[in-house]
C-alpha cells in the first residue's frame, strides 16, 4: 500500500476539518455527582417538580419507624376536619405506651384532630397516631388499607403499611424513594407544612387532664430538642424523625432556599450521620441546582400579540436543572396521559437522562370569535339572491380570508428566513467542500499525468541506452574479428 504524499494528506485534512466545521457539536450532558456521605439508603427530591437530585439504593426495602406518621397525617388532613373530636380507645392507649413514644393519654380522653396531629408529629406520640387511624378507618385493618391505597396512587412500589405509627412489624416496610414520594405529596399541603414546621405546641386541658400538655419537635435540625443545638440548620422548614433498633435512624427532612423546596429521606443511618449527611447534601443541592419557571421561557403564540391564546402553559410549572445549564439545553417531549379534560397535553422536560419537570398545556377560559365569512354566507342566504349581491359577498369573504392569516404569514416568513439562513450556510459549506474535492481531483490527475510522462521518458532513455549498447557491442565484436584475421595473416 502506497503512502499518501504530504500535499495529499494536507488536502484531505482540510476537507475533514471543513466537514467537521459544519457538523453540530453538542456538549455532553452531565449531572452533578453526589457528595461522599455515609447513608446506606437515601433519596433527595425537589418537591415542586418531583425530580430526584441524588439517590443511593433508594428502592431498597427498609423499616420506616415513625416516619410512617407522615402518611397518617396526610390521610387525616385529606379525610377529616381539624376540629373533629377524637376519642382514645383502649387499644390506642395500651398498645402504644411503655417504651414507645407517647404523651400519656387515657381511655376515653377526647382531643381535637388538630391536637392529635400535633401530638403525633412533634412528640411522635404513638397513641395519637393509633387514635387517628381508628377515627378515620374504623378499624386498624381498614386504615392500613387506606394507607396502602394512597401510597399506590402516588406511585409507590416498595411499600406496605400495617399500622399508623410505624412500630415494628415484619409486614410494615417502605423505601427511601417511596417515602420521598409520600413526604413530597404531604408537603404540598399547607396544613401539613404548618404541622411539620411547628417547633412547639401546647395541648390545652382535656376531659382527662386538667393540666396543659407542652409539645416540642424532636427534629434537631429544626428545634434544639433537649437543649442540643448542634445540628440546627438555617434552611430547615420541618421534618419527622424515626428510630427503632431494627430500622436505625430514618429521618425525613424538609429544607427550602431560593424558593426551591427539597425533601431528604435517609434510612438505616447511624447516629449522628442522619443529621450531618442530611445537612451536607442539602448544602450541595442548593449550590449545584436551580429552579426555572417554564412560563418564562415557553411562549404561547408569539405571532399574535392582540389576542389571548386559547391555550397556555401552566403558570406554576417549574423545572430544576444543574446551576450551569440553561433552559434551551433541555429536551422536551409531549405526553398525553393526563385525565383532566382541560389539559391538552403535558410537556415533559429532561436533562442528562433525568426528568426535571413537567408543564401542562391547558385550555384558557375564552370564547373563540367566529369567522366573518360565516356571517357573510348567512347574509347571502337571506338576501334576494341577485348576482351582484353574491359577487359582493364573495369579495368580502376574500378580504376576510386575506386578513386572517396575516400573523401566520409573519410567522411563516420568519421561519422561511431562518430556514434560508441555514440553507445558505449549508450550501456555502457544501460549495467549499466541492471546491476542495475539485482541487484534490485536479491534483491527482496532474500528478498522474506527470508520473506517466516521467515513466515514458525513463523508458525512452532506457531504450535509447539499450540501442546504443547494441551498436557499441556490434562495433566491438567487429573490431575483434578484424584483429583475429590480421594475426592469422601474419602467421602464414
Amino acid at each position: 500500500m502506497k503512502k499518501l504524499t504530504k500535499p495529499m494528506s494536507a488536502l484531505l485534512a482540510a476537507i475533514l476539518c471543513a466537514a467537521n466545521f459544519f457538523m453540530p457539536v453538542e456538549a455532553k450532558e452531565t449531572w452533578p455527582k453526589m457528595p461522599k456521605i455515609e447513608a446506606p439508603s437515601i433519596c433527595v427530591m425537589e418537591i415542586s417538580t418531583g425530580t430526584i437530585l441524588f439517590e443511593r439504593d433508594m428502592d431498597e426495602v427498609n423499616y420506616p419507624a415513625s416516619i410512617t406518621k407522615i402518611m397518617t397525617a396526610l390521610l387525616a388532613i385529606e379525610n377529616t376536619k381539624l376540629d373533629e373530636i377524637v376519642t382514645f380507645s383502649q387499644d390506642a392507649v395500651y398498645k402504644n405506651e411503655g417504651d414507645t413514644s407517647h404523651i400519656s393519654r387515657d381511655i376515653g380522653e377526647e382531643m381535637t384532630m388538630e391536637e392529635c396531629l400535633y401530638g403525633m408529629m412533634l412528640e411522635s406520640a404513638n397513641e395519637c397516631a393509633w387514635a387517628i387511624g381508628e377515627h378515620i378507618g374504623g378499624t386498624m385493618e381498614n386504615f392500613a388499607k387506606m394507607m396502602n391505597d394512597r401510597a399506590e396512587s402516588l406511585g409507590c412500589t416498595n411499600t406496605h403499611f400495617q399500622n399508623p405509627n410505624g412500630l415494628p412489624d415484619e409486614d410494615h416496610w417502605t423505601s427511601a424513594h417511596d417515602m420521598a414520594l409520600i413526604a413530597a405529596e404531604a408537603y404540598r399541603n399547607e396544613t401539613f407544612r404548618i404541622l411539620a414546621g411547628t417547633k412547639s405546641y401546647t395541648i390545652p386541658p382535656t376531659n382527662k387532664h386538667v393540666d396543659e400538655t407542652p409539645l416540642h419537635n424532636h427534629h434537631k435540625m429544626l428545634y434544639p430538642w433537649r437543649g442540643d443545638s448542634t445540628y440546627l440548620y438555617d434552611f430547615c422548614t420541618g421534618g419527622k424523625t424515626g428510630y427503632t433498633n431494627a430500622a436505625g435512624n430514618t429521618p425525613v427532612t424538609y429544607a427550602e432556599k431560593d424558593d426551591m423546596p427539597l425533601v431528604c429521606v435517609v434510612m438505616r443511618e447511624k447516629t449522628p450521620y442522619h443529621y450531618t449527611d442530611t445537612q451536607e447534601i442539602f448544602d450541595y443541592c442548593f449550590e449545584h441546582f436551580k429552579l426555572l419557571r417554564v412560563a418564562d421561557y415557553e411562549t404561547d403564540d408569539p405571532t399574535d400579540q392582540n389576542r389571548e391564546p386559547f391555550a397556555g402553559i401552566d403558570e406554576n410549572a417549574m423545572v430544576v436543572v444543574p446551576s450551569g445549564v440553561s433552559f434551551s439545553k433541555l429536551k422536551s417531549e409531549i405526553v398525553y396521559d393526563n385525565a383532566d379534560e382541560d389539559v391538552l397535553g403535558t410537556i415533559e422536560y429532561s436533562y442528562a437522562n433525568h426528568v426535571v419537570g413537567r408543564a401542562d398545556v391547558r385550555m384558557n377560559d375564552i370564547e373563540l370569535d367566529s369567522y366573518q365569512f360565516t356571517e357573510n354566507v348567512r347574509t347571502e342566504v337571506n338576501t334576494s339572491g341577485s348576482e351582484s349581491d353574491e359577487t359582493e359577498g364573495e369579495g368580502e369573504q376574500e378580504k376576510e380570508l386575506e386578513s386572517e392569516p396575516k400573523d401566520v404569514k409573519k410567522e411563516l416568513r420568519s421561519i422561511n428566513i431562518e430556514i434560508n439562513a441555514r440553507m445558505i450556510g449549508i450550501a456555502a459549506g457544501a460549495l467549499f467542500i466541492i471546491i476542495l474535492l475539485i482541487l484534490l481531483l485536479r491534483w491527482v490527475f496532474t500528478y498522474s499525468y506527470v508520473f506517466r510522462q516521467k515513466l515514458a521518458m525513463m523508458r525512452s532513455r532506457r531504450s535509447e541506452r539499450n540501442r546504443y549498447r547494441t551498436i557499441y557491442d556490434t562495433r566491438k565484436s567487429r573490431r575483434r574479428g578484424k584483429r583475429k584475421k590480421k594475426s592469422k595473416d601474419l602467421r602464414f
